[in-house]
């Protein structure tokens, strides 16, 4: 039984915006995760649409199964969406990546694709491996055993690059020394140091869907970014860092590439409430009867006119970012919201109709004390006196490029134990969905490790499991270099209070 005839081509046919495209370059675009979730993802469309608009090369997707064990038995080579190729016959085998865990996925994509997943077991006859995304750009060295090429940044600056050094080249070398130096461009052959991030001008913006499918996370969706980078200096958030400055889209810029056919359209950008156009560009969609969509929305800029907007476009709940449990831990997060702005945006939705109010909540923060849970629990209450809650609780991961780098993750134990105070407190006041403890964990390995991890990584991708993740640290010699560091309240994120003489510990690494 053809697995691309049964499971992808349906999906295909579904699809509205597909790209087809015969060329001597072949680059398949896989993503490590199921097609639902790829598509959801904006820069994965953007890479997609550039390379096929680049001379003598055609770009095919490819997703790892929903069950890759059982696609594994058929003994079938992993097809491309488009045509059914078997995704590994390429010149380059590019990888679209946004999640810390799915860095085994990354792993199995390899090995069902019929590759080798180790670079160094890799030849001249193997495509060229090439790793992109939000995650590279966090930290790309846990992929340096298995990349050849690394991208870090924007990719709309990267892809004309590559198809050049792609169309000039004839050996794998000749492909490295034509991309080497290039901003953005890390080859774990012949560097150790991530390099310059790549920056997209602002001519090649904005981002927008290049297919739009009732098969995706965000079903039948057109996405448009209305904004790169952000202009709040949050400490905690890649935004402000990774995507480099703040660049807003105008008005227009962003209807001119919506079609007329669209009829649910997602507005992408880090701080849309502070995004000049939001309230132009949303009036103007509903108008014309488009439903919106768009991400949480700071809660100190929220006013009626703007829910109005969004209560047109279809929103039913009203999603805010509070991100820390109390007012002392958002003032030292830079984060600017008060408890009064949350009560402010509850009453708004209320009154304008929606059904709730979801707040999305950090804990786990490095001064965080039982008191911050109070305040949590305490102004959750106060928020249910004025419409349905829903609380959204992530625990606290650290990430490299921002002050946080070396702060202590706080401990499954920990969490898990203000987790289950939180739920016993609010249980009958909030509807609550949590991140698990365990698997934050594993993120904030991941977000800072280096090769080790992606090693650890390499011996588990087939059973992987919270047991599995800690017998395979042990083994490669991984050790918590950051678990000494105790942030205070009193020092500014990215300095600590110190228990040893340690670089780290004296907050050095930054």
């Amino acid at each position: 039984m053809s697995y691309w005839r049964n499971e992808i081509k349906p999906l295909l046919d579904a699809e509205t915006g597909t790209l087809s495209k015969q060329a001597p370059i072949r680059v398949t675009l896989a993503f490590p995760n199921r097609y639902s979730v790829g598509m959801a993802s904006l820069g994965y469309q953007v890479i997609y649409r550039m390379f096929n608009q680049e001379e003598n090369v055609a770009c095919e997707r490819a997703f790892l199964p929903d069950d890759v064990d059982a696609f594994e038995k058929t003994g079938q080579a992993l097809p491309t969406v488009e045509s059914g190729r078997a995704a590994g016959d390429c010149e380059l085998f590019a990888i679209s990546v946004s999640f810390e865990l799915d860095l085994t996925n990354i792993i199995r994509l390899l090995d069902v694709a019929g590759m080798k997943p180790l670079r160094e077991e890799r030849d001249e006859a193997d495509p060229v491996v090439m790793i992109g995304g939000p995650f590279t750009s966090s930290n790309p060295y846990p992929l340096t055993p298995f990349a050849d090429v690394i991208i870090i940044g924007d990719g709309e600056q990267i892809i004309p690059v590559v198809s050049e050094a792609m169309r000039e080249s004839a050996t794998r070398e000749e492909f490295y020394d034509l991309v080497d130096g290039m901003p953005g461009v890390f080859l774990p052959a012949r560097h150790t140091h991530e390099p310059k991030w790549a920056t997209a001008p602002k001519e090649l913006l904005p981002a927008y869907s290049q297919i739009v499918t009732p098969h995706s996370e965000l079903s039948n969706m057109f996405l448009v970014e209305a904004q790169r980078g952000c202009p709040r200096p949050c400490t905690f958030c890649l935004a402000r860092t990774m995507y480099g400055p703040n660049r807003n889209n105008q008005a227009q810029e962003l209807l001119d590439v919506i079609p007329d056919w669209v009829q649910k359209v997602g507005l992408v950008g880090a701080a849309l409430s502070d995004f000049p156009h939001t309230k132009y560009v949303g009036r103007t969609l509903t108008d014309r009867g488009v439903k919106l969509g768009v991400s949480s929305i700071r809660a100190d800029t929220v006013d009626a006119e703007l829910a109005e907007i969004l209560k047109a476009g279809g929103l039913r709940t009203f999603t805010v970012a509070s991100d820390a449990p109390s007012e002392r831990l958002r003032r030292w997060l830079k984060k600017g919201i008060t408890t009064e702005d949350l009560l402010k945006t509850a009453q708004i939705s209320r009154d304008l109709g929606f059904s709730g109010l979801k707040v999305y909540m950090m804990i786990g923060l490095g001064p965080e004390t039982d008191d911050d849970i109070t305040e949590l629990i305490s102004f959750t209450k106060d928020l249910a006196k004025v419409n349905r809650i829903a609380l959204g609780i992530s625990p606290f991961v650290p990430k490299r490029h921002t002050p946080h780098f070396a702060d202590p993750f706080a401990g499954v134990q920990t969490i898990e134990g203000r987790l289950k105070r939180i739920q016993k407190e609010l249980r009958t006041t909030a509807e609550l969905r949590n991140v698990s403890a365990k698997w934050a964990w594993v993120e904030s390995v991941i977000a800072r490790g280096g090769a080790e991890v992606g090693m650890a990584a390499y011996r588990i991708y087939r059973n992987e499991s919270i047991g599995a993740w800690k017998k395979a640290l042990a083994e490669v010699g991984w050790s918590d270099t950051f678990e000494t560091n105790t942030p205070s309240i009193g020092l500014p994120p990215g300095q600590y209070e110190s228990r040893d003489v340690s670089a780290h510990a004296q907050g050095l690494a930054v």
